[in-house]
């Protein structure tokens, strides 16, 4: 979901942060462990343990190697992670609103 990513790269944000993998444990959570079945809950959070350390997730953001990451560039992928989740996050709350408001909102498990 949506939500699961926009608390994922929010956590990416700061280079002191949570590792990826327990910020996708938490958004897991808080995301869609609610709406996944027995299967599901155990599975996804598996291949969550395979998360990259931060790092190696801003690298491949920015599109460069692990070797080519440095300050500069770690500021500049940041920077867009930031773009990318000040627009989400308004636009998210509305639709929350929205599918609550036009009882949208399918809350059965797969």
């Amino acid at each position: 979901s949506l939500a699961f990513q926009l608390d994922l790269y929010s956590s990416l944000i700061a280079q002191n942060g949570p590792h990826p993998r327990d910020a996708a444990y938490e958004a897991y959570s808080k995301h869609l462990s609610p709406f996944h079945g027995w299967a599901l809950r155990k599975v996804f959070p598996a291949s969550l343990s395979q998360m990259p350390d931060r790092q190696a997730f801003i690298a491949k953001f920015g599109g460069v190697s692990l070797e080519e990451l440095n300050d500069e560039y770690d500021r500049e992928i940041v920077k867009k992670l930031k773009s990318l989740v000040a627009a989400w996050d308004p636009l998210l709350s509305t639709w929350e609103k929205d599918f609550a408001r036009l009882d949208l909102e399918d809350m059965r498990k797969v």
